[in-house]
């Protein structure tokens, strides 16, 4: 699988060389350096899956473990309704134009975009059964082009895409007005295109995007998208952008010439690191499998990348090959055993749940340090109690986190003697869903799945 990722990283150089010569010499020490360093687990990760697609697939979402969607080129979007076991193709006028982005906020109400950008401008596409039919329009202004669409609920949205603008429907996108990007913290480069939207809640929403050896940015509102102020982050375009919680953010990009870049900001994105990791490609998509876990497809190259410290900038990655695509896109976790990732021709993959076992439990490290048990009782409601043995004493976390990833409590922060103990964790004011709870001490965590029932 080495020499598979050095025949197309080689032969995507000798186009770059044209474009990048004094860079070449630099870029093939660094996929010598990964070939010699890096040592893939023979396990694999990814399953493919019959797929009625034979485009590109970029882009993905799944609301639950049972509904996903996901697009691409010539009109291209695939669904299934029964956590994957199939995927059928849903039919739309399109077929000419990628399907740059697509949004649901339930089983029923979607919105996706498309572009015929010589002739017609963006196309809008809306559907209110799940994509069987699709109602499509034209944005009267011809001149913008719009590649991403975000949702906060059945009437609230925003788009954005090549030309820079922002604009928000508080109509479920029968119309759409301009807002304001301040430029004062990163003057002239605010119209730069944007990637990607999230939103922590309906107030705080950050959006990525950028241009190839330009910039790569970030844009942040507090006041539900009506002003977003501008951050110049890193050297190459950020993708994807995510909340692990409040005050941390995390954003992925880069191209070929550089390679993977991560940016990280601590304080809810008043200001940014960023570090060129050593891996090749580009990150389009950030997926945790695990509070801890990071899957990123590198896009340029066959492979993932893949950090075991929530994409810390200064933890290592490892890169682990894509089996059967020539390149991946797009990953998406639910759940710790139900993640998806696709590709070129239409190619679906599911994560191998095998390789971790049945109950999601995640055992990385040295697992003799201490050991996490599964909670009792399981599921519970409200009040659950988790144990745990540590062979040595040192500081321990434990820490709840939602199905997205989001910290919800931290039940421990403090030095504890080796030994059994055991906490509780009262979620008498949470909602019913699946949560995690991560135990780290020292470099080693674990976690372990709850399911709460109300």
């Amino acid at each position: 699988m080495h020499l598979q990722i050095v025949r197309y990283l080689l032969t995507n150089l000798i186009f770059i060389n044209v474009l990048y010569f004094n860079t070449y010499m630099r870029i093939f020490l660094i996929i010598f350096v990964l070939i010699s360093c890096i040592s893939i687990n023979a396990q694999q990760y990814w399953l493919p899956v019959n797929s009625p697609a034979s485009h590109k697939i970029m882009k993905a979402q799944f609301l639950d473990t049972v509904y996903g969607w996901a697009c691409g080129d010539s009109g291209t979007i695939v669904h299934t309704s029964n956590s994957g076991a199939n995927w059928v193709l849903q039919e739309n006028w399109t077929n000419e134009f990628p399907i740059d982005d697509i949004f649901f906020i339930n089983r029923n109400l979607g919105w996706a975009i498309s572009n015929d950008f010589f002739f017609q401008g963006t196309i809008l596409l809306r559907t209110t059964n799940g994509g069987v039919n699709w109602i499509d329009s034209r944005y009267p202004d011809t001149t913008l082009v719009f590649n991403t669409i975000y949702f906060l609920d059945s009437s609230t949205g925003f788009m954005s895409g090549a030309s820079g603008l922002i604009y928000k429907t508080t109509n479920a996108g029968n119309n759409w007005f301009n807002c304001y990007i301040d430029s004062s913290y990163c003057a002239f480069l605010y119209l730069m295109p944007k990637k990607n939207f999230y939103f922590v809640n309906s107030m705080v929403g950050y959006a990525c995007g950028g241009q190839i050896d330009i910039q790569g940015m970030v844009w942040r509102t507090t006041n539900g998208g009506s002003h977003w102020y501008t951050y110049c982050v890193t050297a190459e375009p950020l993708y994807d952008i995510k909340a692990v919680s409040s005050s941390k953010i995390i954003a992925t990009g880069g191209d070929l010439e550089y390679g993977l870049s991560m940016a990280i900001s601590t304080d809810a994105g008043l200001s940014w690191n960023y570090r060129v990791t050593p891996l090749p490609g580009r990150g389009l998509t950030l997926g945790f499998r695990t509070p801890s876990e990071l899957w990123v497809p590198l896009n340029f190259v066959p492979a993932y990348g893949v950090n075991l410290d929530s994409g810390n900038l200064s933890s290592d990655w490892t890169m682990v090959p894509a089996e059967g695509v020539e390149t991946v896109n797009s990953v998406v976790f639910m759940s710790p055993t139900f993640g998806w990732s696709f590709g070129t021709g239409g190619t679906i993959f599911k994560y191998n749940s095998s390789i971790i076992g049945i109950n999601g439990n995640e055992q990385e490290n040295i697992p003799g340090d201490f050991i996490l048990e599964q909670n009792y009782p399981n599921p519970f409601n409200p009040v659950t109690t988790i144990g745990y043995e540590l062979k040595r004493g040192g500081l321990v976390n434990i820490s709840v986190y939602n199905i997205t990833g989001q910290l919800t409590e931290i039940l421990l922060n403090s030095y504890q003697p080796p030994g059994y103990h055991n906490i509780n964790w009262n979620a008498s004011g949470k909602s019913s869903g699946i949560y995690f709870c991560t135990l780290s001490a020292g470099s080693n965590r674990k976690t372990i799945k709850m399911l709460l029932v109300k």
